[in-house]
């Protein structure tokens, strides 16, 4: 993903979006804007000239005659709601490595062990079949590069102003996701897929981190649970089965599609191998039970769902 995890001002350019989503650089196309906004303040001419003067005096600021007299409000927090989607999900961060869930930390998740040998020639067989499917999803799959926030607000309409709170949980999703992409990723260092063969050509830069497990897969589908947990109108209710082959339950729900839809996009441009989504799935999965545990996240999770049972007008 292009958004790290460090400078900061950068990153509120903004919650309009995220630096943004315009990115994962970072986040989420929210639209609210509160981009890096310069207010140069000069001297201005005063209203009137002073008798027997022949020009404007200077009217500088703070004015001399006020300066004195204006006071202080004394806040004693700094307002929550004024806080950028991005920082506050770096707040939230910080109570993440310190929870845990069943007794499993951020760091003690199992993921499948990456595949060797056979599977290893099969996955690399199936991307190379994949290649005839880049023209179809091109589009699609640059804009998914940087705009997932786009497309999760595509399933349901929303944004930062409509619904600040699920906005705050979305890019708490996406900052812890990238996070434990990258640990993970770190611990396994597995080659991009191109590496093995070069017939794939990825048709853009490839990423400049290891393969597995998928940072998209894992961001997306983390995405979607957290989507989930507040959007209940949009998990698949029961409906009788369709004809064969029918969707796992897990993928019912178009906010697990659009997951899949997602991850499954980076392997046909030739960045990830299957294997690498279903980690990043897994490891999703069981990165939200863990984020479920920290301390400020039910109150967001609560407040979120509220957003959605309000009438909209």
């Amino acid at each position: 993903m292009t958004r790290g995890i460090g400078p900061a001002d950068g990153g509120d350019g903004g919650d309009g979006g995220d630096g943004g989503d315009g990115g994962d650089g970072g986040g989420l196309g929210v639209l609210v804007s509160r981009s890096n906004v310069i207010r140069p303040v000069g001297v201005s001419p005063a209203l009137k000239k002073l008798p027997g003067e022949g020009w404007f005096r200077g009217n500088k600021w703070p004015p001399a005659d006020l300066a004195g007299v204006w006071g202080i409000a004394g806040p004693t927090k700094f307002p929550r709601r004024s806080w950028s989607f991005h920082h506050y999900s770096l707040v939230i961060l910080g109570e993440f490595v310190k929870a845990n869930a069943a007794g499993v930390a951020w760091d003690g998740i199992t993921i499948p062990a990456v595949p060797t040998g056979a599977a290893l020639q099969a996955e690399i067989d199936e991307l190379i079949e994949l290649i005839e499917y880049r023209a179809g999803v091109m589009t699609e799959a640059l804009a998914q590069r940087t705009n997932l926030g786009n497309f999760w607000r595509g399933v349901l309409m929303f944004d930062g102003m409509s619904h600040p709170w699920t906005s705050d949980l979305l890019e708490i999703a996406l900052t812890v996701g990238q996070f434990q992409a990258m640990h993970y990723k770190g611990v396994s260092n597995r080659p991009r897929p191109s590496q093995y063969s070069p017939a794939l050509l990825p048709p853009i830069t490839v990423p400049g981190h290891a393969s597995y497990p998928s940072g998209h897969a894992t961001e997306a589908y983390l995405m979607a649970k957290c989507l989930e947990s507040v959007m209940p109108t949009v998990v698949a209710q029961p409906a009788p089965a369709p004809p064969p082959p029918r969707p796992p339950p897990a993928y019912r729900s178009p906010l697990m599609r659009m997951a899949q839809r997602i991850a499954r996009n980076r392997e046909v441009l030739g960045l990830h191998f299957p294997s690498d989504s279903e980690a990043g799935r897994q490891l999703a999965l069981a990165t939200f039970d863990i984020l479920m545990a920290c301390p400020t996240v039910p109150t967001i999770v609560t407040n979120a769902a509220n957003e959605w049972k309000a009438p909209l007008y």
